[in-house]
C-alpha cells in the first residue's frame, strides 16, 4: 500500500527515493518522471526525419538509472554490437532521437 511507503529524498528533476520498513530491512525504491524526456525525444525524432545521418548526431536519450543499468557496462566494454541492439531494438524506440538504424 503506498501509505506504507515514505519519502526519503526528492531530487531537483523530480526523482522520488521511497522507503518501505518491513521490521528486519528497508525496502526502497526511486521513481524518476521521463514524460519530458519522452516528449522531447519523439520531437526531436519526428524533426530527423529527412536528415542524414553522421558522425556527432544525438541518436538516443535515456534516464541515467536506465544508462547506468544497461549501457554504462558495454561501452566501458566497448561492446558496440549490444549498444547497437539495444538502441535498434523496438521495445526502447521511445528514447531514440534520430531516425534509422546504427
Amino acid at each position: 500500500m503506498m501509505e506504507d511507503w515514505k519519502i526519503l529524498s526528492r531530487d531537483e528533476d523530480g526523482t522520488v527515493t521511497y522507503f518501505l520498513d518491513i521490521g528486519n530491512a528497508w525496502v526502497v525504491k526511486t521513481e524518476t518522471p521521463v514524460d519530458d524526456l519522452l516528449a522531447a525525444n519523439s520531437e526531436d525524432f519526428n524533426n530527423s526525419l529527412g536528415q542524414r545521418f553522421g558522425d556527432g548526431k544525438v541518436v538516443a536519450r535515456l534516464p541515467l538509472n536506465l544508462f547506468f543499468d544497461k549501457l554504462a557496462e558495454p561501452m566501458k566494454q566497448r561492446d558496440r554490437k549490444y549498444i547497437k541492439r539495444f538502441l535498434n531494438d523496438s521495445s526502447h524506440a521511445a528514447f531514440r532521437t534520430f531516425k534509422g538504424n546504427i
